[in-house]
Formats: C-alpha cells, structure tokens, sequence
C-alpha cells in the first residue's frame, strides 16, 4: 500500500485536535465504545480508528481519482450527503463568494472543492458543506469572523415537503 501524503496544514490541526482532546478528555467510555466496535465487527483496532478518521475527517486526503461518469455530458455527482447551512454575513456586509470560501477552508480545512452551493443574499449566506461537520469546527465558525461580523454558522433543518416532493416528483396535498 503507498502512502498518500496528507496536506501538511492539515495534519497539524488534526493532530492538535487529536492533541488537546487527549489531554483535556476522559476517553475511557469511547475507547470501550471502539475496542468492543472493533470486536464485533471482527477488525483490528487500527482498522477500526482509520474508519473513525475517515469518517470524521474525510477531506483530510486528496479526494481519489473516479471512473468517468456513465453519461460524459454530465458532471459526477459528489459521493457523499450535503448538508445547508446559514452564515450571518450576507451582501450587506460586502462579503464576496471567495472571502467565505477561503475562511470555510482556513478555519474548517474543508476542501475547496467540497464546498457546495454559495448563494449570498442581503442579511445572510446559505452554504452547502459535506455532512459530517465535528462539533469544534462548527463552534469554531461560529465565532470565526469576516471582517467585523461573526459568521453565527447554523444547520438548516431540511424541509420534509420539499425533499418528498422532489423524490417522488408529486406535490403531497397534506
């Protein structure tokens, strides 16, 4: 198996994380979580924390090369769930696409490419962003800033009607 190197920036505020949960946790009730895991699921403990990492840091890899989609025309379709949130910064506060995509991917090591949908309006900014988020990084865009005006990061509920709507392709009369 050949080593991918991960980003250097990234593997340093992982470890740091990974650091200061160590020395500021009590991880007895999470390492019998993951040893039993581990037993069930008949792997090794090794396996079973590089399922974790990639579970909980997924784009801390460069993403793999995939098989061309089936119809050449058509973009593939990302390999995992995004999810919606709400920044408090909109056009108001003369914000630009790329000032919050490079403070999503400075302060939460997202990957650029990850990021979905940016649509900035008057008083707000409704961002896509893989699902998955861990809790410190969403604590820490909360409170990470854009010029003098706090991003107050919230996850948007998804809207049941819509999301069956849209699967079934029928309007529900409710």
């Amino acid at each position: 198996m050949s080593a991918i190197p991960v980003e250097p920036r990234k593997e340093e505020k992982f470890k740091r994380r990974l650091q200061r949960v160590v020395r500021e946790e009590d991880l007895a009730r999470q390492s019998d979580l993951v040893q039993r895991i581990a037993a069930d699921l008949n792997i090794d403990l090794l396996t079973c924390a590089a399922a974790l990492v990639f579970m909980n840091q997924p784009n801390l890899y460069p993403p793999l090369k995939r098989q061309p989609a089936a119809d050449p025309g058509r973009a593939p379709q990302p390999q995992y769930k995004m999810v919606r949130y709400r920044l408090a910064v909109g056009s108001q506060h003369q914000v630009s696409r790329d000032q919050i995509q490079a403070v999503l991917v400075s302060e939460s090591g997202v990957d650029k490419r990850r990021i979905g949908r940016i649509d900035i309006r008057d008083t707000y900014t409704l961002v896509e962003l893989p699902d998955g988020m861990p809790a410190d990084i969403f604590q820490l865009l909360a409170e990470t800033e854009i010029g003098s005006q706090k991003l107050n990061i919230k996850r948007i509920k998804p809207n049941k009607f819509r999301q069956q709507r849209n699967v079934s392709g029928e309007e529900n009369g409710g």
